[in-house]
């Protein structure tokens, strides 16, 4: 059998099975997406690789028992904390710049302080909001928050796609970060 040609829920099967044909399949299919979500994030090819290799393994570690119900999205979850678990490694030993850093300066336009920021960010509770803002959004902006927000895509990289300037995107996010901000204030993660 073709492994590119596997769909998730064989992959799956795969790894139920203990297959190795488990992580090449993977690899087939969604190592291209793994790798530039984490180049998005780190920006260096060898702790890039590190990221996607380690996103394999904890694959293969939690599928059984766990059962995804949406594999790319699963696999992506997991490169994405990698990477930025591996960013967070870096940066204790000296705080500096970043995609990341610039990132959490964005949404911090949406939240009290960097601190509330860092915090919220893994609270179940600002997920939730977040998703209910997505929710009322159009296909484009909801698309485009994700790319920025979740795969850590560049502006350049968002407007090409999408047959916009650079400015535009730089616009959406504003107006959409102070519709965030204002969605969290009511919520009661106002400003002091």
């Amino acid at each position: 059998m073709v492994s590119g040609h596997l769909t998730d829920e064989a992959i799956i099967e795969l790894y139920f099975e203990r297959s190795e044909e488990a992580i090449m399949s993977s690899m087939d299919k969604y190592g291209v997406l793994l790798r530039s979500l984490a180049w998005n994030i780190l920006g260096n090819r060898e702790d890039v690789e590190e990221c996607v290799n380690d996103t394999y393994l904890a694959a293969w570690n939690s599928i059984p028992p766990e059962r995804p119900e949406y594999l790319k999205a699963y696999l992506c979850k997991i490169a994405r904390n990698n990477a930025l678990d591996r960013v967070k490694e870096k940066t204790r030993s000296k705080r500096g710049g970043g995609k990341i850093n610039l990132l959490l300066d964005e949404l911090s336009e949406c939240i009290a302080s960097e601190a509330d920021t860092v915090r919220l960010l893994e609270n179940a509770e600002m997920a939730e909001v977040i998703s209910e803002y997505l929710r009322s959004q159009t296909k484009l902006r909801r698309t485009i928050f994700i790319q920025r927000y979740f795969y850590a895509s560049g502006v350049r990289e968002i407007a090409e796609e999408h047959g916009m300037t650079e400015g535009a995107v730089k616009s959406l996010m504003f107006r959409m970060r102070a519709e965030l901000k204002d969605k969290f204030i009511r919520k009661g993660y106002g400003y002091e």
